[in-house]
């Protein structure tokens, strides 16, 4: 509400983005999450706008079907005549309409993905714990955001490089490295835990901690030639078994 407060001082116009809002899988805090149309009771006005999309809750990227609600009258008259290029095609309106009438899916739905990011939040960060590795804490979302930088060979973008490049030929694990979400720090990476099954989940993540623990051990140099790089994939296939 500050940050709408202070925008509405400024004269500048305000989008929420709530693609994650179904996604919290933790309240310890006590927090709930409060959509900013509850917030202002419905009263966006012309300058606060709502974004929202199947995209992260439902998992549903490929429907490809995302939501503006503005009050702003001449912003919906402009949007009008552009919704020819983006317009979401009947078949998958059809669908969108059938799940969101749905309650007892939804429910449900909601209540098992949020149970499963709870389980895979909790197995990424204990690893994590484990490994010594700081991360920043999280309530929601699909991933936890990992400071890798003590890893690098040097505390530099090209040694970011370096690190995710030996993360994803040895253990064959991808992360999204902080460089290319703006992140002025080396070293920063976004190990996403939604994407894949829980028993992948498991190995990928002993993979990365065996991994680790060979970076604490060798000298970089050491790293690119060592027999021990085999040994990696081997890591976690027993939690498949």
């Amino acid at each position: 509400m500050n940050a709408i407060l202070w925008a509405r001082r400024k004269n500048i116009h305000t989008i929420v983005d709530e693609i994650f809002a179904l996604t919290v899988h933790s309240h310890e805090s006590g927090n709930r999450f409060h959509s900013v149309i509850e917030i202002l009771d419905n009263k966006l006005e012309n300058d606060v706008h709502f974004l929202w999309s199947f995209s992260k809750d439902f998992g549903a990227s490929g429907f490809r079907l995302a939501i503006l609600y503005t009050q702003n009258v001449r912003l919906l008259q402009a949007l009008a005549n552009l919704n020819i290029f983006s317009g979401v095609s009947n078949p998958m309106q059809l669908i969108a309409a059938e799940i969101m009438s749905d309650d007892e899916f939804i429910d449900a739905f909601l209540e098992d993905a949020q149970s499963q990011l709870r389980w895979s939040y909790k197995l990424c960060t204990s690893k994590l714990e484990e490994m010594v590795v700081p991360y920043i804490p999280a309530e929601a979302g699909l991933f936890v955001y990992v400071d890798f930088s003590s890893f690098l060979p040097e505390r530099t973008f090209e040694g970011e490089e370096k690190f995710a490049a030996l993360v994803q030929d040895v253990a064959r694990v991808v992360m999204t490295p902080g460089q290319s979400q703006r992140d002025c720090k080396p070293g920063m990476f976004r190990l996403c835990y939604a994407w894949v099954t829980s028993d992948v989940l498991e190995i990928a993540m002993e993979r990365l901690s065996f991994l680790v623990l060979q970076i604490r051990r060798h000298s970089w140099d050491d790293l690119i030639a060592a027999s021990w790089r085999d040994e990696v994939i081997k890591c976690g296939t027993h939690l498949s078994t």
